[in-house]
């Protein structure tokens, strides 16, 4: 739980971007998502700012991102230069303002917890660090705590990401019912794998 309720300022070029010893939360003002576009003024540049984030020691970097936007914003082979640069990539792909499916978002929580547990440095992104980034954010710390409630985890992303934190009805709704939905999956693929066992 304290793991991302403690998050700071990153102290770098980048603005915007929220971080942890070892859990870091973008916007996309901090992933090179405008390569070679100017960015208020700054021109990005995508080799250069994939290098930063290795200078900073990212392993993991999980991106909520489409393929269709990853070739909107004229980064189609994102993934593929996250990875030559030595960085795990994760894509669980949800689209803009959505939330993913229970299954999908038990795999995400299983994989950030693998990170946690192994000290990796990981980076969680959407497009805008508002979103699908803050709700899955904000999952973990369900995922991680029991004492946490659903309004205490959106209401600390909030407070370190803004008011816009939690972008959608659907995604408020989906974190209220997170617990529920990920008991009843986990003990439907319980009972899946001991039918199968026998």
């Amino acid at each position: 739980m304290k793991i991302l309720l403690k998050m700071n300022r990153l102290q770098s070029r980048y603005h915007g971007c929220l971080c942890h010893e070892r859990i870091v939360l973008s916007s996309w003002a901090y992933v090179p998502f405008q390569a070679g576009c100017k960015f208020k003024d700054v021109r990005r540049n995508v080799q250069k700012d994939t290098e930063e984030l290795k200078s900073h020691g990212i392993q993991d970097i999980f991106v909520f991102c489409t393929r269709g936007e990853l070739s909107k914003y004229r980064v189609p082979n994102l993934l593929d230069l996250y990875q030559q640069c030595g960085m795990t990539t994760h894509h669980h792909p949800i689209p803009d303002g959505d939330t993913p499916d229970i299954a999908s978002c038990c795999e995400i929580m299983e994989e950030l917890a693998i990170c946690l547990k192994n000290n990796r440095k990981t980076l969680i992104h959407c497009y805008g660090g508002l979103g699908r980034s803050c709700l899955v954010a904000a999952c973990l710390l369900l995922y991680l705590s029991d004492t946490v409630s659903p309004q205490e985890a959106i209401d600390s992303l909030r407070d370190l990401r803004g008011s816009g934190a939690i972008q959608t009805i659907k995604q408020y709704n989906y974190l209220h019912e997170f617990r529920d939905k990920l008991a009843a999956h986990l003990s439907s693929r319980d009972s899946l794998s001991r039918s199968v066992s026998r």
